[in-house]
């Protein structure tokens, strides 16, 4: 009886297994490719005909491993059929990429520089996902959404900044996501602001809080695809969610020339004469969510953003 349950754990086991096909690249080998890949368009970012280098870098990287295109491009169309495999194989790479990629790009950039900072200080990241993420064009795994609850460490005026680094493997199609930062305040006021993302590199959203408490901050990177049989993947890593306290100083008036401003009435009212409800605020400025979610955005974004 202890045999025939032994035995069919072993059947179980092995029906569950993902079998590859013949020519389909091992796991280990589909890792140190992806990762000389990655490595290869980052040593070409920045350099006079970025994209014809990288290209060529790539097809080095696949004759240094004795891969032809046509082998690499059939096993990514099947671990990109079969995303639970290329989540493990990533998520190796990106911590491998984490950590060693700053020997390949400059040290001192905003990705590597903001997510080294630690949970507190003036300057801090509050950062509390993942250091890599994997998106996918085929709607399984198209986004990312993140909030952080206001707390004592947040303050009126708080510049809030998401950084990160992206990386589109896909040889065909647009290359199009949406990244947005948004913050509101106590009385559910909200300052947003959102980039469209069309190529990889690196990636900035800044919003300058305005002085009322904060009550969160949140946003999403959400990936524009249609479904595709073909790999359409966006690789965000280092992502960093960064709080910097500002000191806001009033502005003091010029003092008048000796002798000048006595008995004389100012003819200027706009120092006194209120502005009406929502004229005069500039970019930044406080909107209510009705307000931040009419801007143009894709329609499939608003369902993304966390619930209060």
């Amino acid at each position: 009886m202890r045999h025939l349950l032994y035995i069919s754990v072993v059947i179980l086991l092995a029906a569950c297994k993902v079998g590859k096909p013949s020519g389909i690249l091992s796991e280990s080998k589909m890792e140190r490719i992806l990762y000389e890949y990655h490595l290869a368009l980052a040593t070409a970012k920045g350099t006079d005909s970025a994209e014809i280098k990288g290209r060529a870098y790539v097809l080095a990287c696949l004759r240094h491993n004795g891969v032809s295109e046509a082998e690499f491009d059939s096993s990514l169309v099947w671990y990109y059929q079969h995303m639970e495999v290329l989540q493990k194989v990533y998520k190796r790479i990106g911590e491998r990429l984490h950590t060693e990629l700053g020997d390949v790009d400059q040290a001192d950039n905003d990705v590597n520089r903001y997510s080294a900072l630690s949970a507190t200080g003036d300057t801090a990241n509050v950062w509390n996902g993942h250091n890599y993420y994997l998106l996918s064009g085929n709607g399984f795994n198209n986004r990312i959404t993140f909030e952080v609850q206001g707390d004592t460490t947040f303050k009126p005026n708080d510049q809030i900044m998401l950084n990160f680094r992206a990386q589109y493997v896909q040889k065909e199609g647009t290359r199009h996501a949406v990244a947005a930062l948004a913050v509101q305040y106590e009385g559910d006021s909200v300052s947003h602001t959102e980039r469209h993302v069309y190529g990889s590199g690196d990636i900035s959203l800044t919003v300058e809080a305005i002085n009322r408490p904060i009550k969160r901050v949140y946003g999403y990177i959400y990936m524009i695809s249609e479904w595709n049989i073909n790999p359409r993947l966006l690789f965000i890593f280092s992502p960093s969610l960064v709080r910097m306290h500002r000191e806001v100083k009033a502005e003091t008036p010029a003092p008048l020339p000796q002798g000048e401003g006595k008995n004389q009435t100012s003819t200027d009212t706009a120092a006194t004469t209120p502005l009406p409800a929502g004229e005069g605020l500039g970019a930044g400025s406080s909107l209510d969510p009705s307000q931040m979610h009419s801007r143009p955005m894709p329609k499939a974004a608003k369902s993304m953003m966390p619930k209060r």
